[in-house]
């Protein structure tokens, strides 16, 4: 699914962390599964301290601050930042550099980790938590104390906590729903918006009889299934924390009954035909396209799905289409669905400088400028005093529901945890069976492990 949904340029204005000169890839690329597919590329390179980027300058005292990420979803309000924070800060000069993919990102970040010259904010990636312990990464708790940090969803706050230290924040916030077109729904008879996952698959039997499939959905590359699976985990248990406990193996594992029981949802869901045919070979743009084209009724997609909409589907469907919570287990019970910054931004530890890092980052996340900054780039904040002034009234719907609390993790952070992805997919094309899977998907992410 793609956070991405123009095409990206690279900004050729700051000079490279090092001769990496990796493919182009395409511009489409979900925040989410690249959060997966990147990790290779980071952990090739050795986790060292940055011992010198960002000093002050010979001409005129100043200091310069280099960003980067591959937000391209704020491309066009990053130049406004940066100008609006120059103008009020003379002697900070801030670089900023949007990547044109993550292939072109991580090889540059994992070179300029190894060097010892990393710039002072960049996008951590998963390897926030990684970089902390090696000093790569600022304690950003220490630094901006509990004060600043509690605006933030606890979701996107506990994703880049390990051991009561911050080693970043969340820029962008994803929750995810069912996105669906209410003539569909009305043409195959189905009223109101299904509560429980009986009245979802009772919808899909309706929707399927008209010729059009029920819900799109992309389980391509797998790991996309997880955003899917992990929050029936939080249903099962009614616990919001319990996958933050399995990502890391502690105390809990892919073959407790939760994991098997929520295997046994799944299945049901799958059997009850709710997906298209094929969701293990469609990818994000192909379910976005699959819906707005009107070849299903719903679409299974996280927030940053109106982005796309806007740019790609037909403005008469832009004005039509709704979104609904991700069914829950039963009457009245706890609509929980995935949550977490899929984008963030971490500081330099050891930059000369750091401390007018902190004081940018302390600009673009004041209310003012990053309400206008996510309102403008049609993006979910991470922070509670930016979600309450959401504009866009379908990002402002799912927000509401994280302000409700029924957000929970589903990125996948600890080692090896992505893995558990390959296994699932067989559960998308009804090949397994709940208890195998639950075990091969343990001895994946064992396996990765080491």
């Amino acid at each position: 699914m793609s956070r991405r949904p123009t095409p990206l340029t690279l900004d050729a204005t700051a000079p490279p962390a090092a001769p990496v000169e990796p493919p182009t890839a395409p511009a489409g690329v979900r925040r989410r599964s690249l959060l997966s597919a990147g990790a290779a590329a980071l952990g090739a390179a050795p986790l060292l301290g940055a011992c010198g980027g960002g000093d002050t300058s010979s001409s005129g005292g100043t200091t310069t601050v280099r960003v980067w990420t591959w937000y391209s979803e704020q491309q066009e309000e990053f130049p406004r930042l940066v100008e609006e924070f120059q103008a009020k800060n003379p002697s900070i000069k801030v670089e900023n550099r949007i990547f044109g993919s993550p292939d072109q990102y991580l090889p540059a970040l994992a070179a300029a980790v190894s060097g010892g010259d990393v710039p002072e904010i960049f996008a951590p990636h998963i390897r926030a938590l990684s970089y902390g312990e090696a000093g790569v990464s600022a304690d950003l708790k220490a630094e901006l104390g509990d004060e600043f940090l509690s605006d933030f969803f606890q979701s996107t706050i506990d994703e880049y906590t390990l051991d009561g230290k911050q080693y970043a924040l969340g820029w962008m916030a994803q929750t995810f729903g069912v996105f669906y077109n209410p003539d569909l729904l009305a043409a195959a008879g189905v009223t109101g918006e299904p509560e429980t996952w009986d009245d979802l698959i009772a919808a899909a039997d309706k929707v399927n009889a008209t010729g059009k499939s029920a819900v799109a959905i992309s389980a391509s590359p797998s790991t996309s299934g997880l955003d899917f699976f992990l929050p029936l985990l939080a249903q099962i248990a009614d616990d919001p924390t319990y996958y933050l406990r399995l990502d890391k193996l502690d105390g809990v594992d892919y073959t407790d009954t939760v994991v098997v029981q929520a295997l046994e949802l799944m299945q049901k869901i799958v059997r009850g035909g709710v997906f298209q045919p094929g969701a293990n070979g469609t990818s994000g743009d192909q379910a976005n396209q699959l819906f707005f084209t009107e070849g299903s009724a719903m679409l299974f997609n996280g927030s940053f799905a109106p982005q796309g909409f806007v740019l790609n589907a037909p403005p008469e469907f832009v004005q039509k289409y709704k979104v609904m919570q991700t069914p829950a287990l039963a009457p009245g019970a706890r609509h929980y669905t995935a949550n977490q910054a899929g984008a963030g931004l971490a500081v330099s530890a050891t930059s000369k400088a750091k401390d007018a890092a902190l004081e940018f980052l302390r600009f673009i996340y004041s209310p003012e400028q990053y309400t206008k900054t996510m309102n403008a780039s049609n993006s979910m904040p991470s922070t509670k005093s930016a979600a309450a002034e959401v504009s866009n009234p379908v990002l402002k719907q799912m927000t509401s529901w994280l302000l409700d609390g029924n957000g929970v993790p589903h990125i996948p952070f600890g080692a090896g945890s992505s893995e558990a992805g390959g296994p699932l997919a067989t559960m998308f094309d009804d090949t397994g069976e709940p208890a195998d899977v639950a075990r091969q998907m343990q001895e994946a992410v064992t396996s990765a492990r080491g």
